[in-house]
């Protein structure tokens, strides 16, 4: 059970309850994470529009986001945000050894492999101790795709965090 109570539909006010039922409407049900932050309607807001932004489609690959986040959520140990992200690597067609490539850095391109490491690397402490692996990827990315990268990583740091600090757990 989390730290703070969740909120049912009933006992929010518009703006969350819009939000609620989008997530009704595309995944069945509200998580858990919502129903907690819906204790503040405007950060919530705010919150799944920029994941919206971020996660959605861009220059940089869903799929490669998601594994992404999935390295932010084991490095973090946030039962909740590493189910979701497991979850989704298998809507794009991973398997659990796929999976299982991805959190020892195996079977990956050279690339996905520096951006991993970077994830590890800023996720860790919360800031950039290997420039030599932004070196590498700056030769590889324009900035455009940079910003994307590392707005990844923020957003799954974030959320991590969030659920962490108030024990939110998978449902």
């Amino acid at each position: 059970m989390a730290l703070i109570p969740s909120l049912e539909k009933n006992q929010v006010g518009e703006i969350a309850e819009e939000i609620y039922k989008k997530f009704e409407k595309e995944g069945g049900k509200v998580p858990q994470w919502v129903k907690v932050m819906a204790h503040n309607p405007k950060i919530l807001k705010e919150f799944v529009e920029l994941f919206k932004a971020i996660m959605g489609e861009g220059r940089i690959k869903p799929y490669l986001k998601w594994k992404m986040a999935y390295v932010v959520s084991e490095t973090l140990k946030c039962r909740f945000c590493v189910s979701v992200t497991i979850m989704m690597l298998k809507t794009f067609g991973a398997d659990d050894r796929v999976i299982g490539n991805i959190k020892e850095m195996r079977g990956l391109s050279e690339t996905e492999k520096e951006i991993l490491e970077l994830v590890k690397d800023v996720t860790i402490d919360g800031h950039l101790d290997q420039p030599k692996i932004f070196e590498k990827l700056k030769a590889k990315f324009n900035s455009s795709q940079i910003v994307e990268l590392v707005s990844v990583i923020g957003l799954f740091n974030y959320i991590n965090r969030f659920n962490n600090t108030l024990v939110i757990l998978p449902e």
